[in-house]
């Protein structure tokens, strides 16, 4: 029937800083070559938090327009 068990986000964060802590420790790379990585990675990732932020706000915002259009074609 196509039943999904979806791990919880919180075992999928644990997870991704154990495999991350793994590789970083893995990588014989000294910290001060980590850091940068780590911050231009950051910054990446915060570009992109931001632009899904914006797009789930819009969607949001137009699925209550096309809701609040509907029922006043109904009345």
């Amino acid at each position: 029937m196509g039943t999904e068990i979806r791990k919880p986000l919180s075992v999928l964060r644990a997870e991704f800083i154990s495999q991350l802590t793994e590789l970083i420790n893995a990588s014989s790379l000294p910290p001060f070559i980590i850091e940068p990585i780590l911050k231009d990675l950051y910054n990446d990732i915060k570009i992109l938090s931001q632009k899904q932020l914006e797009t789930d706000i819009r969607t949001y915002e137009e699925a209550k327009q096309k809701l609040m259009n509907s029922q006043q074609k109904c009345e």
